[in-house]
This record gives C-alpha cells, sequence and structure tokens, in this order.
C-alpha cells in the first residue's frame, strides 16, 4: 500500500477541528476509504511528526514500518522545504499550527474528488 504525507499550511486550532471533523464525517459515509488524517503541530519537530503519524497507523491498521519509513524519507526529502515551514511557524501568532495530513493514495484521490464536488 502507497501512503502520502502532505505538509497542508498553517491553520488555528478551531479550522484544524473543522477539518478533522469533516474528514471523519466523510469516514462514517465511506469506509472503504475513510480519508486523510490531519494532525497539528507546534513547534515542528521531526518525533512530534513520526509519533503522530505512528499513532495513525496503529488505528488505521497500516504498516507502522511504512509509515516510519514514509516520515523518514519526507523529512529528508522535503527539509529545505520543512526548514521554510519550521522558520514561517516562528512568525505566526502563537495559537497557528503547521497542519499536515497522512493517507494512502486512495484517501487522498478521495479527497481531491470530494473537493471538486464541493
Amino acid at each position: 500500500m502507497t501512503y502520502l504525507l502532505q505538509f497542508c499550511g498553517l491553520s488555528d486550532p478551531l479550522q484544524l477541528f473543522y477539518l478533522e471533523q469533516k474528514a471523519a464525517t466523510s469516514s462514517a459515509e465511506a469506509t472503504s476509504a475513510p480519508g486523510p488524517i490531519y494532525g497539528g503541530f507546534r513547534p515542528f519537530q521531526l518525533d512530534d511528526l513520526l509519533a503522530w503519524a505512528l499513532d495513525t497507523a496503529r488505528s488505521r491498521c497500516w504498516d507502522g514500518e511504512a509509515i516510519q519509513r514514509l516520515v523518514m524519507d519526507v523529512w529528508m526529502e522535503r527539509a529545505d522545504v520543512i526548514r521554510q515551514w519550521q522558520l514561517r511557524l516562528r512568525e505566526e501568532p502563537a495559537e497557528r499550527l503547521l497542519v499536515a495530513g497522512i493517507g494512502t493514495q486512495r484517501d487522498w484521490e478521495r479527497r481531491c474528488e470530494q473537493a471538486l464536488r464541493a
């Protein structure tokens, strides 16, 4: 199975909550492809991202080793982009979070299809 990790942008906690609720509602409607799971980070550090991703993997019965490799690979491959997100986050008000999403390829396809229908 292919997993994808995306960095979505900066948000306040309330907007992240709405995003999570919308994802949960979509999950209830389509159990075969529940959609990506979102998390908010401040500060944005590898340990926190990895712990969140592994918790997500356990809750979805995904391959934990594959998720761990994904997070490590993305962190290394996108080091410059991650550094930019970290710098931007420091300039934002204290309550703002960096939002990341993780899911299978089908989860992300479904999310995009829903966005196009909206």
